[in-house]
């Protein structure tokens, strides 16, 4: 009995975020009970909260190793799998789970969740579909199927799952947040209204109320109501910064060291590269027109447009950082071995993409950290670095609502000043090492001289012109995960140059210290 009542106190404080209390807890059950497989899952489960996925692992298939016929433990590994970007084996596990019961409602989800990171859309929406018949009710399930329409450019179909959810559920903030996105309010959108009765209750959480006031400063944006709209961004912005752990500092500590190493080595020493693919990594701060940019030169018959992937990063941080700062002997090690981490480990993640293309774009635009490592390890990249208006670009950022931790630094406006001295700093560094490596454009000129500006960029990537690249929108060959989903489907609009002059008011303060650049 005492056994038991432990046992739901531990699972009270994994559901209440209290991990490390749970691995101690249950590290002391387990030298008593060393046969119970779900204790080793319950520990599991928190070190994969904790990231330590490493662990994880091996919590889970001891797990599993004591009893086999639970599947818990086997979805937990997967999703483990997930994380460390290790797909084929996530895969394997699904399918065996799948097999055993093909009703199981959460590896359904997952393997849905795994598609549409492989970018198979399809396969996506199909087990998310199964899912449903089985758990018809579950909000989040919905959620899920009608973002990866919204990201794949379905607007309609994604437009009424939420407003359906809502039917049901009026108070479902992740609906409204959807809706918000790809609805222009200068029309009647019914939710709107809701949206601002549902943000005068006294129960949401800080996360929940900035959510809300994301969405309905973008509602009164749309409406040219600026004097609301900025009201409800700078509450949101402002929620959200007390939720962040955001230290400009590990950015700065960052720079300079990667600045020291390739200031002392020869950045044309890439002997190691070995693929023939060509990647197109396109740069730049975010909401400068990256996305834009991957729609266009992704719309050529022969480019695949892979979306932000966050690889790069994960790679380079796995081998080569520790405590943000480089690891010069690592780097070192790597350039002069034939085990190409970088180079080999990128390519075998590309292979789960399920293309053929031979060119390939990864958009994720604070990969201008890493373009000395993508002049070592890829030896057939290409680099264009997307630009854009300061202020107007200060101002996207600051009204947007962002998924990935890596975007902490925008909901303050002193942050957002600071990132982008970084950002300069470190553009200036790269183009002095190797600017021929890189290729700028600017959004208003993209916009304002489409087809000119196409056909330099095309020549830049060796690419033949192709008309096709005129007419983006209609391009449904890629998934559109970032903020820019219902932007970057519409046809090139010159709308948001200089868009900044309707916050000049509220935002002087700063846009005055970015006068300089």
């Amino acid at each position: 009995m005492e056994f038991n009542k432990k046992v739901d106190e531990i699972l009270k404080e994994l559901k209440f975020g209290k991990f490390n209390k749970v691995i101690l807890d249950t590290e002391k059950l387990l030298k008593k009970y060393q046969d119970k497989g779900y204790l080793f899952n319950i520990c599991g489960l928190a070190h994969q909260r904790l990231n330590n996925l490493e662990t994880s692992v091996s919590y889970f298939k001891k797990a599993i190793s004591l009893e086999p016929e639970d599947l818990g433990p086997k979805n937990n590994l997967a999703n483990s799998y997930i994380y460390l970007n290790q797909y084929e084996d996530a895969e394997n596990i699904f399918k065996e789970i799948l097999k055993f019961n093909p009703e199981n409602p959460p590896a359904l989800v997952n393997y849905a969740r795994l598609k549409n990171i492989l970018l198979d859309f399809k396969s996506s929406i199909e087990y998310y579909q199964k899912a449903l018949k089985f758990v018809k009710n579950d909000l989040g399930i919905w959620v899920n199927l009608a973002s990866v329409y919204q990201n794949l450019g379905e607007f309609e179909k994604a437009n009424n799952i939420f407003k359906n959810i809502l039917e049901t559920n009026p108070k479902f903030i992740p609906a409204h947040i959807s809706i918000s996105k790809i609805n222009n309010y200068s029309e009647n959108i019914s939710n709107h209204k809701q949206m601002l009765d549902l943000n005068k209750d006294d129960n949401l959480n800080k996360r929940e109320k900035s959510d809300l006031e994301f969405a309905i400063g973008k509602a009164y944006d749309d409406q040219k109501n600026y004097e609301l709209s900025i009201k409800y961004f700078e509450s949101a912005n402002k929620l959200r910064k007390e939720l962040t752990d955001y230290n400009f500092k590990s950015d700065e500590k960052l720079f300079q060291s990667i600045k020291n190493y390739f200031e002392k080595i020869n950045i044309n020493n890439n002997k190691n590269n070995k693929n023939s693919k060509k990647i197109i990594f396109i740069v730049g701060l975010p909401r400068s027109g990256t996305t834009l940019l991957e729609q266009i030169l992704s719309s050529h018959n022969e480019v695949f447009g892979a979306g932000e992937l966050d690889f790069l990063r994960k790679i380079i941080n796995q081998y080569f950082v520790q405590d943000n700062k480089l690891l010069p002997q690592k780097i070192n090690e790597h350039q002069l071995s034939t085990d190409t981490i970088v180079n080999d480990k990128y390519f075998n993640y590309l292979k789960n993409l399920d293309n053929n293309s031979m060119v390939t774009i990864d958009k994720s635009p604070q990969n201008f950290i890493w373009i000395g490592f993508i002049k070592l390890f890829f030896k057939n990249a290409k680099i264009i670095h997307s630009k854009r208006k300061l202020k107007d670009t200060f101002l996207s950022n600051f009204k947007n609502n962002f998924a990935s931790k890596d975007m902490d630094w925008t909901y303050d406006p002193s942050d957002i000043i600071k990132y982008f001295h970084f950002y300069d700093n470190y553009m200036k560094f790269w183009k002095k090492l190797c600017g021929d490596f890189i290729y700028d454009i600017d959004y208003e000129n993209v916009v304002s001289n489409s087809e000119d500006q196409i056909r330099k960029i095309l020549n830049f990537c060796e690419l033949d012109w192709d008309e096709n690249c005129l007419n983006h929108h209609k391009n449904k060959k890629t998934m559109i995960k970032t903020v820019s989903t219902f932007q970057a489907r519409k046809p090139i609009y010159t709308t948001s140059v200089d868009s900044n002059k309707f916050y000049s008011k509220n935002l002087e303060r700063y846009f005055k210290q970015l006068d300089h650049k």
